[in-house]
Order: C-alpha cells, then structure tokens, then sequence
C-alpha cells in the first residue's frame, strides 16, 4: 500500500472536517479495548492476518507509528468491510468510537522540523539504466545493460520503480558480471578515438612528465567517477595500477587503461555512497554539497552530475537555498530530464506493463504494431510536456491536448494528422480525449482478449490516480466464465458481473471499483470510441459509496477533478518515492503535505512539485548516526 493509500470514502470521511487530533490519540485509552472486542480474534500474535497484528503495541508511541495501517483500517472500517461479514459486527456505537479513534490516528503526525525524522539512509547502488548512463557520461561509452552486458532484469513489481533501495542488492554473480563489463567498456573505449582523446587530457609535453600528466587524469576521473572531490587516498590507489603497467612495460596510455577497470569496480562508483554523521539536537543532519548533487543528478537525470553541478558543489552552492533552485531549474529544462518523466510513465502509470496488453489482432485488427508504439510514445510524452511545458500535473486527469501521429489519430478518428512523427493536437469534444484515462495505452492494458475490463479499469483509477489500490480479491472469488465470445448468454456482461459481486467476500471492494471502471465503458478494448445500439446498450452510468453519481468520461473526469488534491498527493508520493529510493513511512507525510500545499499555490505545477521535493528535509538530509 502506498503512503497515501486511502480508500476514496476514507478520504472524503477524512477531508470533510476530521481534524489531526490537538493530541496525540491514545491506543491504550481509546483504541485497545475496541480492537481486542471486535478484531483480535483475526489480527492477532497468533493469526495475523494480512500481516496485521493489533495485539503487538506496547505503547501509545509504537501504535502511532503504524499510520498507514490506520489509514487502510480507517477506509475498510468505514465502508463496512471490517469487521467480515461472518464475525461479530461493531455496535453502531463502538464503530462511531473506532472509527474517531482511527480518524485521529491516522492524521495525527508531528511535522516540527526540530524532531522531524528524515527517513532511514539507504546504502543505493545504481540501477542497470543508471549504470549505463553513467559509463556514457563518464567514459563516452554506450552499452545495452541487456543485450551487451547480460545485466539481469530489476523489478520491484508492478506500481513500484526500479530505483528502490531495497531490490538493489550486490550478489557474487552481479559482481562478477560488473568486472565482465568493465573489461568490456576498456575494449570499446581504447578502440573509440574520440573518447580515448577525451580521456588521455591533459597530454604529457615539455612542462609535464608522463605521470605528471597520469595524476591529473586520475584526479579528474575520479572526481567525475566517484562524484565528490577526488581523495588522495583514491587517486593514488589509481597510480598504482598505472605505475604497474609501465614496469610492465606498457605506455602511457596503457597505465591509463590499467586504471579504468579498477575505477569501474569500486564501491564507490557502484554505490551512491554517502558519509555518516552524528546526530545533532535533530535527527537529521545536512548531507553534503557533492552527496546532494548526487541525490539530485540521479533524481532528474538518472545519471552522474555533469561539470556545472560538480562546480556548484566545489563551490558550496547547492546549501544555498536559491542556489540549489538555481540548478534545479537548469536541470528540468535538460533533455536529460526525459529520465525522470519516463520513469514516472513506465512504473506509477504502469506502462512498463503495457506489453503485456491482452487485446489481439483477431479480434481488433487496428490493434497493429505501429498504434501499439504510438500509444506508447502518447504517455510518455504527456508526462515529460508537464515538465517541458511547466503544466499542471492536472493536465493528466483533463487536458485540450494530446499526442498523436497518423496511424493513432486514425485509430482514434481525430483528422488532419499526417507522418509517423507523434505531434501535439489540440482536442475537440467530438474527439473524446483529454486526460490520461482516454489514451488507449492505459485503455488497452486494462482489457481482456476480445472486451473491455471494467474491473481492471476501475482499479486502475483506485491505484494510479487515488492512490488508493484495492485490497487483492479473495481465494474463493472466482470468475466470470466468458472465454467464448462467440457464445451466445442471456446476460449482458455488466449483468454477469452485477451477479459476480454479490457475493459477500467480493462486494464491497466491486461497489468502488465498477463504476468507475463501467464509466470508460464507450471505450472499446484497444481505446476506440464507441456507442451502444438498441440490441447491445451501453450503460456507462454508476454511483459510488459516496453517493457520487458517475455517468460515462465526462462524468468521470468530473468526479476527478472533485478529488484533484488527493491526486496531486498520490502524485507527489509517487515523485517522493522515486526521489528517495525507497518506500514511504508516516513521517513522509509531513513533506507530502507541505509539497502540495506549495504546488497547489502555484496552479498544480509539475515543475513547482520536482523543485519543492528537492527542497524538502528527506531530500537534503539524512538520518544522523545513533539515531
């Protein structure tokens, strides 16, 4: 579950006036003996259900810890969901109690700065994308981490990035592969004149000797390499490998060549490694001009800092608030920064799974390669003209504009557009589009073989755009028996579902995710606009437990728009997220909230979101030792 990962009717119970509590709430006074009554019997030491054990808190301190488990509690409590259906039911009373209870609990967080707690300071080395890239800034060398390297796959599932701490293990046979690799990008470097040119600078003349000119090489490489200023230590532990390939025998260059493996296997290259420091009157203590450059190269442009940020932090200009802004800004206007809005298509929107879409060509002959490329490519860019163009994050929920290129457009019956290249369109109401639920990349990944998937739609909506993913179904759920679509059934397949879901173990979580899901219903399988007849209506209308009424995509784009602040909080969770390189804690809340407030000022502004998280104290510090 995510940090913010309310159900919708939790949210609404929350934001319609329930107020962080002035005090810390009491497990002990309030929440025990209810819990103890009416949820122990599954969520104890014993069974544990779901992971969750209410008997284990020793403390008010230690329950209040657990807020994204109150959060989830809160929503299922709320929506009649806990307790199940078959167990002792909460007096209406004791839930008016609970409910209280877990409304105070998970809001009430303590944001002072002077006890703000940073986050744990995870140890990150760097993915396979970012390993590569670095080779090609550094040594001018591009490789495949794939196909040229054999890099294994790094996949935090579904939802999540492949930046997370916590995937990004050092195996035997992952450093075996990086020593294979580094012997690869030395034959392909010294056989690159270009890049051999770049790298043996300065050259040896009459003013400076042979290894005169290795330690300057050295110093520069390891500056670059390691992304901090070059320690005596490190550059002569490089020399030394020089020195021995010219007892050797070897040239100058061959000392150099010498030095680059080694350089390649190092800790520090692999690592973004960072210095402890004791804790202070705070948790947190600052990191460092270079770390912080690291953090911040890494976080937009998935690559080692180029000269200008490496020169600012020399120079101690990335402590200054306005000097920080100052590159932050530089950096966001950079193609490079296509790194980070293509990590925020491919793994919070999801389209890193979009090959695996189930529509086929049998059934949606339209569906052909060069459509599947475009619907692709049409996210993508979305999300990087947020940056490009200093847009509203909003623009995902609702825009006048979308990309295309002929074969899509065609696909999506929008004229006058011509070439393979996609392009900027402005959207007609006729048109049907605007936003990111009307691209038919999200449409045809949330789809079955020959028909639409209201229920993978709508969870979709829950999960991506709420934040809000539902629990996973039950073991004994089953499922609707439709594999022929040739079949003839006296049951529309709304019909079928409707009877799906009123089985009890399924029905609470199909009331929020159908209608949203029914909602995109004229969109066919693969996106196409379409209308019911008389012999196959469509019936696109629905309400949710909130009693919000949802009628087709402009009704559901309006119920969007109702909830744009919960989206821009799953939006800077999901951007924190991937800044830290970790999963969020309760205290991340704090930096949530202050970067929406911030964003929200100004419009919404992607660009407003990025440089306020840069800002934030998770961002610029980490926790100090002892702590």
């Amino acid at each position: 579950m995510r940090l913010i990962a309310l159900t919708a009717l939790a949210f609404v119970l929350i934001h319609a006036g329930i107020a962080p509590a002035a005090d810390p709430p009491s497990y002990a006074k309030d929440g025990k003996a209810l819990f103890a009554a009416y949820c122990t019997r599954c969520h104890d030491g014993k069974k544990q259900e779901g992971g969750v054990d209410l008997a284990s808190f020793p403390d008010d301190a230690s329950a209040l810890a657990k807020r994204n488990l109150w959060k989830r509690s809160l929503g299922r409590v709320a929506a009649g969901e806990m307790p199940p259906e078959e167990a002792k039911q909460l007096a209406p009373a004791d839930k008016a109690k609970l409910t209280k209870w877990l409304s105070a609990a998970s809001e009430y967080l303590d944001c002072d700065p002077a006890r703000r707690d940073p986050g744990p300071p995870p140890l990150r080395r760097l993915t396979h994308a970012e390993y590569t890239r670095t080779i090609a800034d550094l040594l001018f060398v591009n490789l495949d981490p794939k196909n040229d390297l054999g890099l294994p796959d790094e996949d935090a599932g579904d939802g999540h990035f492949d930046n997370l701490s916590a995937i990004l293990r050092l195996s035997p046979t992952l450093m075996e592969k990086y020593f294979a690799a580094a012997d690869k990008v030395v034959d392909r470097l010294f056989v690159n004149d270009g890049a051999k040119a770049r790298l043996l600078t300065p050259k040896p003349d009459a003013k400076l000797t042979e290894r005169e000119a290795a330690k300057k090489i050295l110093t520069n490489l390891a500056r670059r390499a390691y992304r901090r200023q070059a320690a005596d230590a490190d550059v002569e532990r490089l020399l030394g490998f020089y020195d021995k390939a010219r007892a050797k025998g070897g040239s100058h260059e061959d000392g150099v060549r010498a030095t680059i493996k080694p350089v390649l296997v190092s800790p520090r290259f692999l690592f973004r490694v960072e210095e402890d420091r004791p804790a202070g009157k705070t948790p947190g203590v600052n990191v460092d001009d270079f770390e912080l450059a690291t953090r911040l190269s890494y976080f937009l442009w998935g690559t080692m800092p180029d000269d200008e940020l490496l020169r600012a932090a020399e120079l101690k200009q990335l402590t200054d608030p306005a000097g920080l802004e100052k590159q932050v800004a530089r950096m966001l206007k950079h193609d490079r920064a296509k790194s980070l809005t293509t990590a925020l298509a491919n793994h919070w929107l999801m389209m890193k799974t979009f090959p695996r879409a189930r529509p086929t060509q049998e059934f949606f002959p339209g569906f052909r390669d060069d459509v599947r490329r475009a619907m692709v490519d049409e996210v993508r860019l979305a999300v990087d003209h947020l940056r490009t163009a200093d847009r509203p994050v909003l623009d995902l929920l609702d825009a006048d504009y979308t990309f295309v290129n002929q074969p899509l457009a065609k696909h999506y019956g929008i004229p006058g557009v011509t070439g393979n290249q996609m392009q900027k369109v402005q959207l007609k109401p006729e048109y049907h589009r605007g936003g990111l639920l009307g691209m038919g990349g999200v449409l045809a990944m949330t789809s079955h073989t020959f028909r639409t998937s209201p229920t993978q739609r709508g969870k979709y909506v829950l999960e991506v755009i709420f934040g809000t993913p539902p629990p996973p179904p039950p073991a004994n759920a089953g499922q609707i028996k439709d594999d022929d679509p040739k079949k003839k059934t006296p049951l529309t397949f709304r019909e079928q579902l409707s009877q799906h879901a009123t089985q009890a173990s399924c029905a609470g979580c199909h009331k929020k995710i159908d209608p949203l899901g029914f909602a995109l219903d004229n969109f066919n399988a693969v996106g196409e606009w379409r209308v019911g007849t008389a012999a196959a209506p469509l019936d696109v209308s629905g309400v949710l437990p909130t009693g919000e009424k949802v009628d087709g995509y402009a009704g559901l784009k309006a119920v969007l728009l109702a909830r744009k602040d919960q989206f821009a909080e799953t939006a800077v969770s999901k951007v924190l997220e991937y800044a830290l390189g970790r999963e969020l804690d309760g205290q991340d809340e704090c930096t949530v909230r202050e970067v929406h407030a911030a964003m929200k000022k100004a419009d919404y502004k992607f660009n407003v979101m990025v440089t306020e998280i840069v800002k934030s104290v998770p961002f610029r510090q980490r926790r100090g030792a002892g702590k």
